[in-house]
């Protein structure tokens, strides 16, 4: 039982609020003043926890700050306020970020003059110390602002090597007209940072949130629109890597076995494979550079291979639909080919997919 403390009669407590409370105007607000930005998205999907991407996630949720008076039990003040979670990774860089605001919607009573501040942590395969945290005492006002932040850093940098390390953020609210302090309130992620120097193409180490699988984009009205179309119709005849509903792909990065999948998939006609038209080469599907490509891929007999009736290849048989299983072939424009791969391996190296990452294929229009 809680006792008075001189004339401090007053004990305040935090508990989750109402997320209905998340109206549009008080999210106006949030996004008018938070100092790394939080994503659109983050305010599209405001309630229901942790939202994630490659490279960021963000929580936004509804809080109250209780004043009770401890011989009476009687409401004497209360405080509604916003938090919310940003993390932020760089793709280049062995450092991410996890941002929390606090920003206050409401409040009465004996709140005036309540103060907040925090102190973050790591774990994992990571460090931070006191100079990567910053979450100073501030004063808590319905016209300003109040967060910290945590900046870690990954030990991850032997080539070839990976690690995995995850945030905490703890804060807590004061005021000296309380004969007690709230409990200190502890915010995490639900998922992990990974940071790796194992992506081929780039010598640096770089950070993303790993349970989120990317997705590479593709148009039809781009600069590639033959490559585009050849895979949307492999992907129309069931072959998988389609977003959203599709089974992903598995990037393989052994060189070996990505000739072999190139080899099998696309011949040379010097082998007995399918002749290049002039000024065309020859596109596969899945990848080559995906373990379900057509030398380390699942594929059903007695016809793995497929192609469409513009392709221009008459050796593999049109029509085929059913499964994932298997892959396509098309000549399509080299210039076209060569640019496709060329945003493949960005695409690769931008998203730090390494082996064995699952990714997906989108083509828009």
């Amino acid at each position: 039982m809680l006792l008075p403390e001189g004339n401090k009669t007053a004990a305040a407590c935090v508990t989750p609020g109402d997320q209905s409370d998340l109206t549009a105007p008080r999210l106006t607000a949030l996004a008018n003043r938070t100092p790394v930005p939080l994503p659109d998205y983050c305010y599209e999907n405001a309630t229901g926890g942790w939202w994630i991407t490659r490279t960021d996630a963000c929580a936004i949720s509804v809080w109250t700050l209780q004043v009770r008076n401890v011989r009476t039990g009687a409401i004497e003040g209360e405080m509604g306020y916003i938090q919310a979670d940003l993390v932020y990774t760089d793709t280049s860089g062995p450092y991410w970020g996890h941002q929390v605001v606090i920003d206050k919607t409401d409040g009465w009573g004996k709140i005036g003059g309540t103060t907040v501040s925090g102190s973050g942590s790591c774990t994992g395969n990571c460090t931070a110390t006191a100079a990567d945290v910053d979450f100073p005492s501030q004063t808590v006002t319905e016209t300003g602002l109040t967060y910290g932040d945590i900046v870690p850093r990954t030990t991850v940098t032997a080539p070839g090597s990976l690690g995995t390390a995850r945030t905490a953020i703890t804060y807590r609210f004061a005021n000296p007209a309380w004969t007690s302090q709230p409990s200190p309130v502890t915010t995490r992620p639900t998922f992990d940072v990974r940071c790796d120097n194992a992506t081929p193409g780039t010598d640096t180490v770089g950070c993303v949130v790993k349970d989120y699988e990317p997705v590479h984009v593709i148009s039809l009205s781009g600069p590639n629109p033959d490559y585009a179309r050849h895979i949307r119709d492999a992907q129309t005849s069931g072959l998988q890597g389609a977003y959203p509903d599709g089974q992903p792909l598995e990037r393989l990065t052994d060189a070996t076995k990505r000739e072999q999948n190139g080899n099998r998939a696309c011949p040379q006609a010097s082998s007995g494979g399918y002749p290049r038209p002039s000024g065309y080469s020859c596109d596969e599907y899945p990848f080559r550079s995906t373990w379900q490509g057509a030398a380390t891929g699942w594929h059903p007999s007695p016809n793995p291979g497929r192609t469409f009736n513009w392709c221009q290849i008459s050796a593999l048989p049109t029509g085929i639909t059913g499964g994932p299983g298997g892959w396509s072939a098309c000549m399509i424009p080299a210039g076209q080919n060569s640019s496709g791969g060329a945003l493949l391996n960005s695409f690769y190296i931008s998203n730090r997919v390494i082996e064995k990452d699952q990714f997906y294929v989108w083509i828009v229009a």
